[in-house]
């Protein structure tokens, strides 16, 4: 039953994300902010980012099982009938997806703390082309981290029996393997027509087809290749390091906006102040959501043991990154906002059916 739930979780939630995000992306590659013009580059890379991200989960819906050293991870997803590399693979573009979102973030605050001070030292850098090139190096970066996740699997055997010693993961698997193959000899028997494939000149059965089921995992052992250690710290560092930027130059935003009070309009004050507000919202996003992950991955490995709930805790929470950072987006930052409720309450339509109306009766 909880992993049952837990699949329709990760449906509904990824699949809200995915939606969400590509109406972000849909907003911000159409609608410019006056205000913050620059802001539509980085909303669009987070957008697709979170598409990414959560496609990948939803394909995935690992499992975060660990045992000692070892970390195991199950999946329940459409990826589990793929070969091994293509899981691991999958579980690199999550990685990538979501360390560039993350590190977005801090990259629009200092490029947006710079166009506010105006430095003539470091405006030249600044630039919209030099922003593009950093976006590519952040996507090298990330890239490289998810090599480190990539290579430092151990292999599937050495899961398995794991797996199977310590836990009731390949037990419970059995157990969904003979129920699928019953039900399929009942539907056999019923239509009196068995399921056949004939691919390759070779006729096979259900049953056959059914028994080429295999437990999907993937995972890693810091005792064994320590690869895994430099994963974790690239990543705990880039946490880090978001929340401290993202946390500073905020601070200064405003206080940089609150001294040129006299050369703006308190509109245009307020209006500046909101979206600096709200995409600080946006992006502790993921960082508040990463912090029960962190914790949890701190306990199971001073225990070394960890229990059921704590394997479901970093899809549950990571799930929502995508969804609330797309929702929070859509909802916080006004002309976004305005053109969803106007989509919405069909006012478009209305204001198309006005102008029509007035330029008939100007002819």
């Amino acid at each position: 039953m909880q992993l049952s739930f837990f699949s329709l979780y990760c449906y509904i939630c990824n699949g809200s994300g995915i939606l969400l995000n590509a109406i972000l992306l849909f907003l911000s590659s159409h609608k410019s902010i006056e205000t913050i013009r620059e802001l539509r580059y980085f909303l669009s890379n987070i957008a697709v980012s979170g598409i990414a991200f959560a496609a990948s989960l939803l394909v995935l819906q690992p499992q975060v099982v660990t045992r000692g050293t070892m970390t195991i991870r199950v999946v329940h997803g459409p990826a589990q009938y793929l070969t091994e590399n293509a899981v691991k693979a999958i579980g690199c573009v999550t990685v990538i997806s979501y360390m560039y979102a993350l590190l977005s973030f801090p990259l629009f605050f200092i490029y947006r703390s710079m166009i506010l001070a105006n430095s003539n030292m470091f405006g030249q850098y600044f630039t919209k082309n030099t922003l593009m090139v950093t976006l590519v190096i952040v996507f090298v970066l990330c890239c490289t981290e998810s090599v480190f996740l990539y290579y430092s699997s151990i292999p599937y055997a050495d899961l398995l029996d794991r797996a199977n010693r310590t836990t009731s993961i390949v037990e419970e698997f059995e157990n969904s393997t003979l129920l699928l193959n019953q039900h399929l000899r009942n539907m056999d028997i019923n239509s009196q027509h068995p399921v056949t494939n004939v691919s390759s000149g070779v006729i096979q059965s259900a049953e056959e087809l059914s028994g080429k089921r295999h437990l999907s995992l993937f995972g890693d052992d810091h005792s064994r290749n320590p690869l895994i250690l430099i994963f974790h710290g690239i990543l705990v560092i880039c946490h880090v390091l978001s929340y401290l930027i993202i946390l500073v130059c905020a601070h200064f935003m405003l206080r940089t906006l609150k001294t040129r009070q006299g050369t703006m309009s308190k509109d245009t004050m307020l209006e500046n102040e909101l979206l600096v507000h709200s995409v600080f919202a946006v992006a502790f996003i993921p960082l508040l959501l990463s912090a029960p992950v962190g914790a949890n991955a701190v306990l199971v490995t001073v225990y070394e043991n960890s229990l059921k709930w704590q394997e479901f805790l970093p899809t549950y929470c990571m799930s929502m990154v995508p969804v609330l950072s797309a929702l929070y987006t859509i909802v916080f930052i006004g002309p976004y906002r305005d053109a969803i409720i106007s989509f919405a309450t069909l006012k478009f339509l209305k204001k198309n059916q006005n102008d029509t109306r007035k330029n008939d009766d100007d002819s």
